[in-house]
């Protein structure tokens, strides 16, 4: 009887034991997951941050300096294309410090690669603004320029930095 007695407290024992091992174990188990819950919350934490300092970078500039960037930014692109359409390419580079190629009555500016030759024909038609875009590198205006040689609008970028240089129209689609 001692010996069974003996046997049962050694299995209880061991089996306490063992249940204090998984009960240890999965401890470890749960801290680990929530240290890398912890460092999941921390590198979210960090892109909140970023992303709010981005977003206060971004934010727009007071109503009144927006329409004055429209304006601005309007007038040099509509100036930009009274040059072209009355052929004054020399004073557009000199002005506007902008590279070009005049060929077969388009202009090459060659920026960025996949632009397209501006025809030079486009430049004394219709401009309606399509769209103003004010960033922290500078201000993009884009045009609706309606051919009447064409059943069709052209639609062109034109690219300035914060200083107001040009740097090239972009052809696209409308």
């Amino acid at each position: 009887m001692k010996k069974l007695s003996l046997l049962f407290f050694i299995l209880f024992i061991v089996g306490g034991c063992s249940k204090t091992e998984d009960i240890v174990q999965l401890t470890k188990k749960f801290e680990n997951q929530l240290d890398e819950k912890q460092k999941v919350i921390q590198e979210q934490q960090k892109e909140i941050k970023e992303l709010k300092e981005e977003i206060e970078a971004y934010k727009l500039i007071p109503d009144t300096d927006y329409r004055t960037s429209l304006q601005e930014t309007d007038r040099e692109a509509r100036k930009i294309m009274r040059l072209i359409a009355e052929g004054e390419f020399e004073k557009l580079k000199t002005e506007y410090r902008v590279e070009f190629e005049i060929k077969d009555d388009v202009i090459v500016f060659g920026v960025p690669e996949s632009n397209a030759p501006f025809s030079i024909e486009l430049a004394s038609n219709f401009m309606y603004i399509a769209n103003f875009i004010k960033h922290k590198e500078g201000m993009e205006i884009s045009y609706f320029i309606s051919n009447p040689n064409y059943d069709r609008s052209d639609l062109i970028y034109m690219l300035f930095d914060n200083d107001m240089k040009f740097k090239y129209i972009f052809v696209g689609d409308a």
